[in-house]
């Protein structure tokens, strides 16, 4: 489980590289892909909760990249995308599309229909994220700013 969360991190400092992402920017991206993706396997060895870790995941690559956008003074969508995308369900479109070009229709609307579900925890969970912690950092943000 921790090569795994590492090489997440590292998938998330690669697609980084490739998004043309600085270089302590970087970092925090690839430190919260290797984060989010150990919680998420955590959740994993759980029976039955497999779009709850996905869920769960998104949740917390939204929420730190809220904060670490917060730290940074940069927009948060430099540190969701290189993170989030550990958690794409790539494998499952693609068994969706072998499975249709080779006319296995149910098998193919199957894998579909899961990776439309990852693809919404994955939604649901960074919103949800953004939602909760932007107006509460802004909050302790014009707080700080009016106290001093």
């Amino acid at each position: 489980m921790v090569t795994a969360a590492l090489l997440s991190g590292l998938t998330a400092v690669a697609f980084g590289l490739l998004y043309q992402v600085s270089g302590s920017t970087l970092a925090i991206a690839g430190g919260i892909g290797t984060v989010s993706w150990a919680m998420a396997s955590f959740l994993k060895a759980v029976p039955s909760s497999g779009l709850l870790s996905d869920f769960v995941g998104a949740l917390i690559v939204g929420g730190l990249s809220e904060i670490a956008a917060r730290y940074k003074h940069e927009p948060a969508v430099v540190f969701v995308v290189p993170s989030i995308i550990v958690f794409v369900p790539g494998d499952l479109v693609y068994q969706s599309m072998v499975a249709f070009l080779k006319n296995h229709f149910q098998a193919g609307l199957q894998s579909g229909i899961g990776a439309l579900m990852v693809a919404g925890a994955l939604s649901i969970g960074l919103a949800l994220a953004t939602a909760v912690l932007r107006p509460l950092l802004r909050g302790r943000l014009s707080q700080r700013r009016h106290s001093v």
